[in-house]
């Protein structure tokens, strides 16, 4: 974790220091050596919140772009169990990081406590998911708009997409560059996405806007070089503020 409690305080992990963490009150040790990320852990004991996964940088890097006081904060289950969000806004949205693997199920579950949420992905994690998406946004379904390209891909085409089409969500996909890849519409076996950078995702955060959406127009012709049965062909368009 980021921050523990001393004094009423939330401090970062520095060496020597000594905390509580602010979920369970449990003593924390600092861990600051050269391998990871300085950062607290629970002393003799596993995380309290049993969805936590050890940060990477990734994550402080992802974290840092937001206030201290939206970072790290804990809620309780029907069942009293805890779960801490990686960010809050004060406008009540969650924004979780994911570097791990996360199987449908227990990503529609968190989803389903954190809601109003959306999920940030690290799509670097493994070597073969950017070539692959690549891949499969070559054979997608391209529809030029105003305000940039929108892909409509089969979700089979990209291990990613398969992964996290269910959540129900909007999907930020960071492939290490200054754009994500947005998911923000599934229709049938379809997904609809666009780059976006990711400057603008974390303004939309900080001011509580929501991020671009798609509509669909009436149907075209267009010819379109595709692996699969294509499902009918529309204009898109992207627009905001809807969600």
């Amino acid at each position: 974790m980021k921050f523990a409690v001393a004094d009423g305080e939330r401090i970062e992990a520095t060496p020597g220091a000594k905390g509580e963490c602010p979920g369970c009150g449990a003593e924390m040790v600092a861990r600051c050596g050269t391998q990871r990320v300085w950062h607290w852990a629970h002393r003799g004991r596993r995380h309290c919140d049993h969805w936590w996964e050890n940060e990477t940088q990734w994550h402080r890097d992802w974290k840092n772009h937001f206030p201290a006081d939206w970072q790290e904060i804990t809620a309780r289950d029907e069942h009293g169990e805890l779960h801490i969000a990686d960010i809050k806004t004060d406008k009540g949205l969650v924004v979780e990081f994911q570097h791990s693997f996360l199987n449908r199920e227990e990503a529609q579950k968190r989803t389903q406590f954190h809601n109003p949420m959306f999920w940030v992905v690290d799509a670097t994690r493994r070597a073969t998911d950017a070539p692959n998406f690549i891949e499969a946004l070559e054979y997608a379904r391209h529809h030029p708009t105003p305000d940039g390209m929108v892909y409509e891909v089969n979700m089979r085409a990209a291990r990613l997409l398969k992964e996290w089409v269910t959540v129900g969500v909007i999907v930020a996909f960071d492939f290490g560059t200054d754009d994500v890849w947005v998911l923000r519409r599934v229709h049938g076996d379809w997904v609809l996405g666009f780059f976006y950078p990711k400057a603008k995702v974390v303004a939309h955060i900080s001011e509580g806007t929501v991020l671009p959406d798609i509509l669909y127009g009436k149907p075209i012709r267009q010819k379109v070089r595709v692996p699969v049965r294509q499902p009918p062909t529309r204009g898109w368009k992207r627009v905001g503020p809807r969600f």
